[in-house]
């Protein structure tokens, strides 16, 4: 079982008034500051910005938990999602494909701390389900032409 230990300095109330810069210029240092007041530990002074990150690698979190439920737990297909209903618009093997890169992206994301490549494909996967939804696309795209209808040419200042 893994553990995880928050830790932070705790100030009371009447300090914190006392000696706002000296409490922020530690909450910005080491993370954060509980504060009690009372006998009440119940807020964080912390900077803002690892507060973000936080709520967003909680997020993708619970999203990926629930998804992964729904698939290996349930023992339902990806186009069976709840999590990114989008998915039936998949086939088969595009919804493998999903899968295994959901999975490996969040493992990555989830370590680095950058959302934006899970983000960045969840954004294609959906849109390529959207694509599947509309025939006349996925008509265009299938007869896109032959290699024999397009002429060669040489790319300008190519090496």
């Amino acid at each position: 079982m893994v553990k995880t230990v928050f830790s932070d300095e705790v100030v009371l109330a009447t300090d914190l008034k006392k000696r706002q810069r000296y409490w922020f210029d530690r909450a910005r240092k080491t993370g954060g500051v509980t504060i009690v007041q009372g006998k009440v530990a119940d807020l964080v002074l912390a900077p803002r910005q690892k507060v973000a990150e936080t709520a967003q690698t909680a997020a993708y979190a619970v999203t990926a938990a629930q998804f992964l439920r729904e698939v290996i737990a349930l023992g339902r297909t990806p186009a069976e999602s709840t999590v990114f209903p989008w998915l039936r618009d998949l086939d088969n093997e595009e919804q493998q494909e999903f899968l295994r890169e959901f999975v490996d992206l969040f493992a990555h994301c989830s370590t680095s701390r950058e959302w934006q490549p899970l983000e960045e494909c969840l954004e294609d996967w959906q849109a390529t389900a959207e694509a599947h939804r509309n025939p006349e696309l996925m008509e265009a795209w299938r007869t896109r032409g032959r290699p024999e209808d397009y002429a060669p040419m040489d790319a300008p200042d190519a090496i």
